[in-house]
């Protein structure tokens, strides 16, 4: 029952919002999670058509062809998925593909060398050794200050650029209006919150 509350507010997400990358993501992973492998494969499609440097996105897409019985193109979307997680710096999803890969006797990509150790300067000025963001894999350093207290506040510190921050308050405002969330209830900040995990990539730091 709460697989198709969730199946349904995403895909309300998505309809009301086309071009709305998260709530086909988000709609993609429910789609898995009940079985639904041909519906994820469209709603993860989609999504990396309005951001292809989504690596979770490559990840989660070759699961669903893989369990929907597609193993060749399960192959194509991982091997390209490796590709684009190495070059954003995201190293879980990027890993977790690559063993995939291994484990099927499948050449794995060269991973590039990625120089994360120099320092990178935000538009604050602060200095942020080998900084490099979740979401767009841009070095160009971390917001000024944690949003707002506790763990996540700290995390998006850590990993996200002020640039997507920026991106994540207009995006987290549809969220609220198009799910009509409370966010003075437990229940509407646990799903805003799992939004901006999503959004943000921040699910594998």
């Amino acid at each position: 029952m709460e697989l198709d509350r969730r199946i349904q507010q995403f895909k309300q997400m998505a309809e009301a919002d086309p071009d709305n990358e998260l709530g086909h993501f988000s709609l993609g992973k429910a789609y898995l999670d009940a079985g639904r492998f041909d519906d994820a494969v469209g709603a993860f499609t989609r999504a990396l058509d309005l951001n292809p440097t989504m690596s979770k996105g490559y990840q989660l897409l070759g699961d669903a062809f893989d369990r929907g019985g597609k193993r060749a193109r399960a192959i194509e979307v991982l091997t390209k998925g490796v590709a684009v997680a190495d070059e954003q710096g995201d190293r879980m999803p990027r890993d977790a593909m690559a063993q995939v890969l291994h484990d099927w006797g499948i050449p794995v990509p060269t991973f590039k060398t990625v120089d994360r150790s120099g320092p990178h300067v935000d538009a604050g000025g602060v200095t942020a050794p080998g900084f490099q963001c979740s979401r767009c894999g841009r070095p160009d350093g971390p917001l000024a200050k944690r949003p707002f207290k506790g763990q996540l506040g700290e995390k998006i510190l850590a990993n996200v650029c002020a640039g997507c921050w920026k991106e994540w308050i207009g995006m987290g405002t549809k969220v609220i209006n198009e799910l009509g969330l409370t966010l003075s209830s437990p229940a509407g900040q646990q799903a805003y919150d799992q939004y901006l995990v999503e959004f943000l990539q921040l699910e594998d730091r």
